[in-house]
Order: structure tokens, then C-alpha cells, then sequence
């Protein structure tokens, strides 16, 4: 299968980068790609015609050849960031025929308010056994229902 991983975190010690390396270790027989989403520009339907930039056509493609998404985001003002819902936007057009048409979606979060800083090392690994145990029974399901 073929997975598009996206953050909804671009910093430099980014959970949910870290979260999605490790799912990405965890899919050794599968492709995957992730996309940098800073490069996309915000959503204008000025560009979204055929004067589309190549960086757009090229994360569209993206979206198009994947089998099913994964995507990892912390919370931000009770809400996704911004980054993430201008991807979904690019993604979700046109209405009803999008690249995202029936694709299966998997959302995993993380917050510091519920402690995730403590679940990693100092280098970003995930290193706490109960969530590494739950990562991979929730990619085995959604594998699963993928078919």
C-alpha cells in the first residue's frame, strides 16, 4: 500500500513529526511519503485552475496515488493548524471529485497537556512501550479495514 503521512507540525522538535517517523518504521513493506506542507502556498482559487503552481500538482499527485492517508497533529486553539487545513483544501478540490474522494483518513494526536513530551527521548524517539503498542494495533486495524 501506499501511504501519504501528513504533520500538522513543522518545528524543530515536532511530536508529530516524531510520531509519524515512527509510524513510518512501522510500515517497512509499504510506501510512504511526506509531503513538507510549509512549501504549499495558502489556498487561492486564483491558482487553483490551470495556472497551478507545480508544487500544488505535484502534492495533488500525491494525494491521488495514495492508497489511504496518516495524519498527526497536535491541537491548536481548538482546532487543526493551519498548515493542515490548507493542505485539506488544495486536497479537497473540486467538491466531490477530489483527490481525497473516498480515501481513508487516520488522525493521530498529541498534546503536551497530556503529557506526550515525556513519551520520547531526547532525540525524539517514541520510546513509551504502552503508545508504541496502541500505534501499531491502530495501524494494523486501519490496514485492516484498508484491505
Amino acid at each position: 500500500m501506499n501511504f501519504l503521512l501528513l504533520s500538522g507540525s513543522f518545528h524543530r522538535r515536532s511530536y508529530s513529526q516524531a510520531l509519524l517517523r515512527f509510524v513510518a518504521e512501522q510500515l517497512p513493506e509499504h510506501q510512504h511519503v511526506s509531503p513538507d506542507l510549509l512549501q504549499l502556498p495558502f489556498y487561492s482559487e486564483d491558482l487553483a485552475g490551470e495556472q497551478r503552481p507545480q508544487v500544488i500538482v505535484d502534492f495533488l499527485q500525491q494525494v491521488s496515488a495514495a492508497d489511504a492517508l496518516i495524519v498527526c497533529s497536535p491541537e491548536y486553539n481548538h482546532s487543526i493548524p493551519a498548515v493542515l487545513k490548507n493542505a485539506i483544501d488544495w486536497a479537497s478540490r473540486p467538491a466531490f471529485k477530489s483527490p481525497l474522494k473516498d480515501k481513508p483518513v487516520s488522525f493521530i494526536t498529541q498534546a503536551k497537556i497530556a503529557g506526550v513530551e515525556q513519551k520520547f527521548d531526547q532525540h525524539l524517539s517514541l520510546v513509551d512501550e504502552p503508545s508504541q503498542a496502541r500505534i501499531k494495533r491502530h495501524l494494523a486495524d486501519f490496514i485492516q479495514f484498508i484491505g
